[in-house]
């Protein structure tokens, strides 16, 4: 059954238009339209996530920010909405469409312009005939050359990651709480045993819980140099207590 956006109240003070649309998985789109602002407020609610929602904000093109909408923190969600951007694709508001500007690579659907003069049968036989690019000018159609995609590929990753300094405040605290919490507990476990062997087996599992913590809990990439000072000070206090006491 074809899948249909419908009109629906802004949710958001400031938008106009707003459509929203299940997809056939249960999934949840929305969209919302600030027309003075050139505004667009992507939102994707995924039904396998136990209905997480995630959430951008486009203009013009540019992607001006992301958000984990559940949490109510910053997170990239390119690999939330890319998948849907068929669907996006699809919204009935031209205006709205042209403001997103290619960003998740939603675009329009392609519609070739009518010419005042009719066309002949010849000329709808050679276009069945000759797909080749020699006749992309005659047809209007702009197609992407290999660099161009690159381009854009390499400008997207880099705009879903966020700069340096955005990863490093995104994550900084967490890091910090890892390793202060290690700390204490190794202190605790040394105090409470005076035994290096169990000191370093602590240390190297509190290493696995805090990487597991990063990619289950956190939902983001593994701080290995956090997990690998955790394993390395674990095997030192391990390989000392049990050579050397």
């Amino acid at each position: 059954m074809k899948q249909v956006w419908r009109k629906q109240k802004p949710r958001t003070p400031g938008f106009i238009r707003a459509f929203t649309m299940e997809t056939p998985l249960g999934d949840v789109l929305e969209a919302e339209f600030n027309f003075h602002e050139r505004l667009v407020r992507l939102t994707v609610e995924i039904k396998e996530e136990k209905g997480r929602m995630y959430g951008a904000t486009v203009k013009n093109g540019t992607v001006q920010s992301e958000k984990d909408i559940t949490s109510g923190r910053a997170y990239p969600v390119f690999r939330k909405i890319w998948p849907f951007r068929e669907y996006f694709s699809s919204l009935p508001d031209k205006d709205m469409l042209v403001s997103i500007g290619g960003a998740y690579e939603i675009y329009p659907p392609f519609q070739p312009e009518v010419s005042e003069r009719p066309r002949t049968s010849r000329g709808s036989m050679q276009s069945v005939l000759f797909p080749s690019t020699r006749y992309d000018s005659i047809f209007g159609i702009i197609r992407e050359t290999r660099f161009q995609r690159w381009r854009r590929e390499r400008r997207e990753a880099r705009e879903a990651r966020g700069s340096l300094w955005t990863r490093f405040k995104r994550r900084i605290w967490g890091d910090l709480s890892d390793i202060c919490l290690g700390v204490g507990f190794g202190c605790l476990v040394y105090y409470v045993y005076y035994d290096y062997v169990v000191l370093g087996l602590s240390l190297g599992i509190l290493g696995m819980i805090a990487g597991l913590l990063d990619f289950l809990v956190r939902k983001r990439s593994v701080l290995m140099t956090k997990v690998l000072s955790f394993l390395s000070f674990g095997s030192y206090f391990f390989y000392n207590g049990y050579v050397y006491f």
